[in-house]
């Protein structure tokens, strides 16, 4: 994904969102003059929290759930098709790519209790996966949540995210440095 491109989340009918599955790798790597903005398909001004699914990365690193694989929550998880919708594995070093000065707005969706999409989205992310300079606004549920995994992440910022803003499940272990969140609500 070059520098400076948009991207937007279908708001017509089903929301959308923009799922990295196991094996295959995001190459978002903005500046800071041209960050990649993931966003609401809505004319500005009439973009709305869960407006889209937001950005989804699973990974094959580690998780502590039995088996050492899960379905991600909110999804139409296939169970005999285990390439779409679960995370997790056995390999820490996974690399699922680079979010490098990128923004995530208006994503996340709650469908139901312990059924919710977030802003960003990160399943059994392993540690060979880059993360810096990464902001989420808006989201409808979690800013962040890490399921699992080990990537390590700097300088993330959160804004106005409905639930929580930075969400661990499923036994995270890597490192977050820098992060912030703001509230205006």
């Amino acid at each position: 994904i070059q520098p400076g491109t948009i991207i937007v989340g279908d708001t017509v009918g089903k929301n959308s969102a923009l799922i990295i599955n196991r094996g295959a790798k995001i190459n978002a790597n903005g500046t800071p003059q041209l960050p990649i903005v993931f966003t609401s398909s809505a004319p500005a001004g009439q973009r709305r929290s869960g407006d889209w699914g937001g950005l989804l990365i699973f990974g094959k690193a580690r998780i502590n759930n039995p088996g050492f694989e899960a379905a991600q929550e909110g999804g139409v998880a296939d169970p005999n098709d285990k390439s779409k919708w679960y995370y997790g594995g056995a390999f820490d070093d996974d690399n699922s790519g680079i979010l490098r000065y990128v923004r995530v707005e208006f994503g996340g969706i709650a469908l139901q209790p312990n059924q919710e999409l977030n802003g960003l989205t990160l399943g059994g992310v392993g540690n060979g996966t880059t993360i810096e300079n990464v902001q989420v606004s808006y989201a409808n549920d979690d800013g962040i949540e890490w399921f699992g995994g080990n990537v390590n992440a700097k300088r993330l910022i959160v804004v106005n995210s409905l639930d929580d803003d930075f969400d661990t499940d499923n036994g995270f272990s890597g490192k977050v440095q820098f992060a912030v969140s703001q509230r205006f609500k």
